[in-house]
């Protein structure tokens, strides 16, 4: 497909003066020919009487100056035009580029993978059905699992990390393996272009905070207003996506306590691209969190948390789940990167664009508060108070029943 500029309609306009000009010139010089009959002495140029000396200097010598001059006007004026026009269409090349690769993005997402299957229309998240067998193949069960919204993916994770788990899918779950190193039908072209139509349809940052937000104060509007009184109290000391949130204020013991419940848990906001416990639960992405099924801990891609406190200081908790893993990288006191540990405090794509990375701001999935209250009820599952039972609905489970409701909510 051939796109329309500016650029490229002058060089047309061009290139059809220049042709019909040529056109011109033959037929005027081949009708104004003869047939050469006679002696060379009739015919040869030099032999035949010419124009005077005051016709030459005069009228032809005016008519070729003036065209000299004229060709030279275009000349100077065209190349400037062509100068200041190049970078636009340069810019239109790659804009006209990327679109068409969207546009193959989107018929591989839609037609060709069948990802939209899953991953419903515009990545919004979805449902697909899957069988679980034993450890023998036997048959399990079948489930609904929850295939996570892919319209806020390229902030938790970057572009290679996205890139692998398309080409090599994720074992234990209905993610196949797309991409031709890990076995899949689809061609290093054709996964990158699906990256790219999954660039076009990422959350702006305040959508995302809004769907959270919302999903918050659906399930307990008083601790939604707590929490954005908090975020509201950080906007001048922390910097959106920077390492800086582990100072940042915090909400009561007993309002992280819940509002970390309520994030860790949940599966019905965008199918659970916000969740913890669909890596790190088994059963959570089926509806059987904490239920495994014969031994069998699918949907536990990350290890147990339960007693993740013996293991690393608050501080250090929070900066990994705050900026995610990096492969080969030593975490807490022995523990070595996992690159499918993503970031939710930052943008793991920002600071990028040099490279060709579209950079939609610093900002990723969470915000300090929220982060800050995963962290401490991570830090609790191994509590008697902390009982592992998900989030009914919209309703919060009675899961703290001994942690004292703040004030303001006793009344």
């Amino acid at each position: 497909m051939i796109v329309a500029t500016t650029q490229r309609a002058f060089g047309f306009v061009i290139l059809a003066v220049v042709a019909i000009g040529f056109v011109v010139w033959f037929f005027v010089n081949l009708r104004s020919a003869r047939k050469e009959v006679g002696s060379e002495i009739e015919l040869a140029a030099n032999r035949k009487d010419y124009l005077s000396d005051e016709e030459l200097e005069g009228k032809k010598l005016n008519l070729a100056l003036f065209s000299a001059l004229g060709l030279l006007a275009v000349i100077a004026v065209a190349l400037p035009l062509y100068w200041l026009a190049e970078p636009g269409r340069q810019k239109g090349a790659v804009e006209s580029s990327q679109e068409e690769f969207i546009a193959r993005g989107l018929d591989t997402y839609e037609n060709g993978a069948q990802c939209v299957n899953c991953h419903g229309g515009a990545g919004v998240g979805g449902v697909a059905n899957f069988v679980i067998n034993d450890q023998n193949g036997q048959f399990v069960a079948q489930v609904n699992w929850t295939a996570p919204a892919l319209n806020n993916v390229l902030y938790r994770y970057n572009e290679d990390q996205v890139r692998y788990v398309l080409n090599y899918g994720r074992p234990g779950s209905p993610m196949a393996a797309w991409g031709a190193p890990g076995g899949g039908p689809l061609t290093t072209q054709q996964i990158d272009n699906v990256i790219d139509y999954l660039w076009s349809v990422q959350l702006k940052p305040k959508q995302m905070r809004t769907q959270v937000d919302d999903f918050v104060r659906g399930i307990d509007p008083g601790l939604a207003d707590r929490m954005l009184e908090v975020r509201k109290s950080n906007a001048d000391v922390v910097p959106n996506g920077t390492v800086e949130a582990v100072n940042a204020n915090r909400l009561s013991r007993a309002d992280e306590l819940r509002l970390g419940e309520i994030l860790f848990n949940n599966q019905s906001l965008a199918q659970g691209s916000y969740s913890c416990a669909r890596c790190h639960v088994e059963g959570a992405n089926y509806g059987k969190a904490w239920e495994p099924f014969q031994r069998l801990q699918y949907g536990a891609f990350g290890p147990s948390l339960i007693g993740v406190e013996n293991q690393s200081t608050e501080q250090q908790h929070f900066n990994l789940v705050w900026n995610g893993m990096d492969e080969g990288k030593l975490y807490f006191s022995r523990k070595q990167g996992n690159p499918q540990m993503p970031g939710f405090g930052v943008n793991r794509n920002t600071g990028l664009s040099d490279k060709g990375v579209p950079d939609l701001g610093p900002e990723g999935q969470l915000a300090p508060e929220q982060v800050w209250a995963i962290i401490t009820w991570e830090r609790n599952l191994s509590n008697d108070s902390t009982v592992k039972t998900p989030l009914a609905g919209t309703s919060l489970s009675p899961t703290f029943a001994d942690v004292p409701k703040p004030a303001a909510e006793s009344k």
